[in-house]
């Protein structure tokens, strides 16, 4: 039992660091603020290199927002992800495929527009043109 549980967790761990760009974990200590209200009903998930995945139900039908690191924009997954439930998701790549989100008529902001990505916080404009900060950990 012991030899099945030691190899079972040395394939876990195997995958986690294989896939550690495309596996998105749940950081149940974010916030996220749109407009400076504080949004209950968002799910914010991260990876290891702080890339951010939102799944807001606050609003009525899920909506999914994507921010990465290596394009800075703020984008809709186009490939299916593979959840488990809102603890993990799957990416299909890396650099999963997406497309930027249209910027609202609200959306043209002086001095902010695209994307801020920091270690502790997320910030972007949303499709309606309201500035979204996420707050991790």
């Amino acid at each position: 039992m012991r030899k099945l549980l030691v190899v079972v967790t040395v394939l876990l761990v195997g995958f986690v660091v294989l896939n550690r760009q495309r596996l998105f974990l749940r950081d149940p200590l974010a916030a996220v603020r749109r407009d400076g209200v504080k949004l209950d009903g968002v799910a914010v998930l991260i990876n290891a290199s702080n890339d951010v995945l939102l799944e807001d139900r606050s609003t009525g039908p899920l909506r999914v927002f994507l921010v990465q690191h290596w394009n800075q924009l703020a984008a809709t997954p186009t490939a299916p992800m593979r959840c488990v439930g809102a603890l993990a998701c799957l990416t299909d790549a890396d650099q999963a495929t997406a497309v930027a989100i249209p910027v609202g008529s609200r959306g043209r902001r002086a001095p902010f527009e695209g994307v801020t990505m920091t270690d502790r916080r997320v910030e972007f404009v949303d499709g309606d043109g309201a500035l979204v900060q996420v707050m991790l950990r």
